[in-house]
């Protein structure tokens, strides 16, 4: 009985934990500078006002899944989406996190929770006011079914969660790599992604339902991609022609000057290169014989690194990618996950600084502010070159 009481105490206390991170980051988001949260209105809002079904019939940046939360909150309140969206991700986080407390019964899983919750705080409103919320914790519950042993449900949830947003495909695809079952793995991958497909056609689907898949082809460089800095430093510095402007298309700033337009259709071919680097390594440290979880890690760590630092979307949501394999390391016992957690937690801290904090001065070329900025870049990139070393060392 006092053993039920003790465990009945910690899940309330995680709950009280998320009620509590919840609460502090919607008054931030209300009462800061820079609209944090503001996609919820300029963009979600009037994109399910349209009565449009994006991503089915009409072309989109997203996967047509992720119509679906905007369209269920503004279901809620029409017209007024932005607090059944909050309370609705407040709920989804509450139930992952004291769902996977209760199943594992391990300190680490209490452990991961805790860190998920203090990645969300250092992030600030974004963390909670994006797709990326939704996908995120799909893929938490996808890498906790994958610590137990539960690779097809996992590759299941991780499929959903890229009809959401598209970066899950480097969990699905280190699931791929790390699986000493490939074939069966392949096929419920393949399955649950024609099941989506099929669904979306039932809904009304016509060929929109693959445009997510060339929806970034004709945008530029978004100001906080790493990339991004050849041209933010001369602005700074006072050349004229290069700088800043806003993309009303795509609702974001991006740098302007000599063969931006180049390097931004560049960017997308490199992004792939290096996942197919990644994957090829980590293929090689399966046949080395190295552990499954290990492979597993490191890939979907590269691979989440490679999607960030050779983007030429800086978003600062994307931080919150860095969250899934931490939490997957955390249940596993990764070796120097410690380390990696609170690397993750300054790196997202750093980027709640840049935006929304700092981000006024940083659309005037500010030098404090591009400084910061290239430093968290900086950052990214050393943080990519250790986890390439790292997944390069299981397969010697």
């Amino acid at each position: 009985m006092t053993s039920q009481r003790i465990r009945f105490g910690r899940l309330a206390l995680l709950a009280l934990a998320v009620v509590a991170t919840y609460s502090l980051l919607i008054f931030s988001g209300f009462n800061s500078v820079g609209m944090p949260m503001g996609d919820l209105n300029l963009a979600y809002q009037q994109w399910v006002n349209s009565n449009v079904a994006y991503g089915l019939s009409a072309d989109w940046v997203y996967p047509w899944v992720a119509l679906l939360p905007m369209s269920l909150a503004n279901a809620a309140s029409p017209g007024a989406l932005i607090w059944p969206w909050l309370i609705a991700s407040g709920i989804v986080t509450l139930a992952v996190a004291v769902t996977i407390v209760y199943r594992a019964k391990t300190a680490a899983a209490y452990l991961a929770m805790y860190f998920w919750l203090a990645a969300l705080l250092m992030l600030g409103p974004v963390s909670i006011s994006r797709l990326d919320t939704i996908s995120v914790a799909l893929a938490v519950v996808a890498v906790f079914g994958l610590s137990q042993g539960r690779e097809a449900s996992a590759a299941i949830w991780l499929s959903v969660a890229t009809w959401v947003k598209v970066w899950p495909i480097a969990a699905l695809s280190a699931i791929f790599v790390a699986s000493k079952r490939r074939i069966n793995t392949l096929i419920v991958i393949l399955c649950a992604n024609v099941a989506i497909l099929l669904i979306g056609f039932v809904l009304g689907a016509d060929a929109s339902i693959f445009s997510f898949l060339s929806g970034q082809t004709g945008r530029g460089i978004q100001i906080e991609a790493p990339i991004a800095a050849f041209w933010l430093w001369p602005a700074v510095l006072g050349d004229q022609a290069f700088g800043i402007h806003y993309s009303s298309t795509m609702m974001t700033f991006e740098v302007f000057g000599a063969n931006s337009e180049i390097f931004a259709n560049l960017m997308s071919l490199v992004q792939i290169g290096a996942l197919a680097i990644t994957f090829g390594l980590g293929y090689l440290a399966m046949r080395k014989g190295a552990k499954s979880t290990d492979v597993f890690f490191w890939v979907l760590a590269t691979g989440v690194l490679d999607l960030i630092v050779f983007n030429k979307v800086g978003s600062p949501q994307y931080m919150a990618w860095l969250v899934v394999p931490v939490i997957y390391g955390i249940f596993v016992g990764v070796s120097r996950i410690q380390w990696i957690a609170v690397g993750v937690l300054v790196l997202s801290a750093l980027t709640w600084l840049i935006y929304p904090v700092l981000y006024s001065g940083l659309l005037l070329s500010g030098f404090g502010e591009t400084l910061v900025l290239t430093i968290r870049n900086l950052a990214l990139v050393a943080a990519l070159v250790y986890a390439n070393l790292r997944l390069q060392k299981l397969g010697k």
